[in-house]
């Protein structure tokens, strides 16, 4: 079977519609075409990995199919591909009878963000001298660095490690894309003592391996950060 999906998640609850090309499996016979919807259910998230329960139907050679069962996916947050494999079981009636066997899916999945931009505002600048440094702030009294350039430093770590992992997930999933590039934009840098957040966004484009087809998505994020004697280290990203 040769599918392909588009849908839409919000928290843990998606919808998916479908279409799929299903060889006959029979000598001489051409295949059938399908055509439905379903929907998934997160059960459990950690780090990048996601289980989820899934049921659906659809419509093949006229034909009514529906099915059920459980899948997992993996993906991370700064990379819009996610592989994922589904198990289950399918019932497909046909008017002789109905014929109930293994329904099993793998394959990756393009992901686009979408959502509120509000992230991308730059949140308000803590009290003290004007530099997002707060009075009495964490810089070490060794560090002979003013405020511009340890925002800048934070700022240069935030871009540091967006592309270290950028690269590394593009390495990790070429198989999904034959052109890959990225741009990270840095909107605003806040310190507050030891801790500093880097906000703005992640463009990526690419092309389909499968498809052929052209991408271009922007994903606005935070980068957490620590200070690390008179530099900074980043921790984690969030999306949104």
């Amino acid at each position: 079977m040769l599918e392909r999906s588009i849908g839409l998640q919000e928290g843990r609850f998606g919808v998916f519609g479908e279409g799929a090309y299903c060889r006959s499996g029979v000598d001489g016979e051409a295949g059938s075409a399908a055509f439905g919807l379903g929907a998934t259910f997160d059960l459990i998230s950690m780090g990048g990995f996601t289980g989820y329960a899934l049921a659906g139907a659809n419509l093949q050679n006229g034909s009514p199919v529906v099915y059920g069962g459980v899948g997992g996916r993996y993906g991370l947050e700064l990379f819009p591909v996610e592989g994922f494999a589904e198990v289950g079981v399918q019932r497909l009636s046909t008017d002789l009878l109905a014929v109930t066997g293994p329904r099993v899916t793998i394959g990756l999945t393009y992901r686009s963000f979408v959502g509120p931009l509000a992230s991308l505002v730059a949140p308000p600048v803590p009290a003290g001298d004007g530099s997002g440094t707060p009075a009495g702030g964490g810089l070490p009294a060794q560090c002979t660095v003013s405020p511009e350039e340890d925002r800048s430093a934070a700022r240069s770590a935030a871009v540091r490690a967006a592309n270290q992992a950028l690269s590394a997930a593009a390495s990790s999933y070429s198989a999904g894309f034959s052109s890959f590039s990225y741009r990270v934009n840095i909107t605003n840098v806040s310190i507050s003592g030891n801790s500093a957040t880097a906000t703005g966004s992640i463009t990526i484009n690419l092309v389909s391996r499968g498809s052929g087809e052209r991408t271009s998505d922007t994903y606005p994020g935070t980068v957490t950060l620590v200070r690390e004697g008179c530099g900074w280290r980043a921790t984690g990203y969030s999306r949104g």
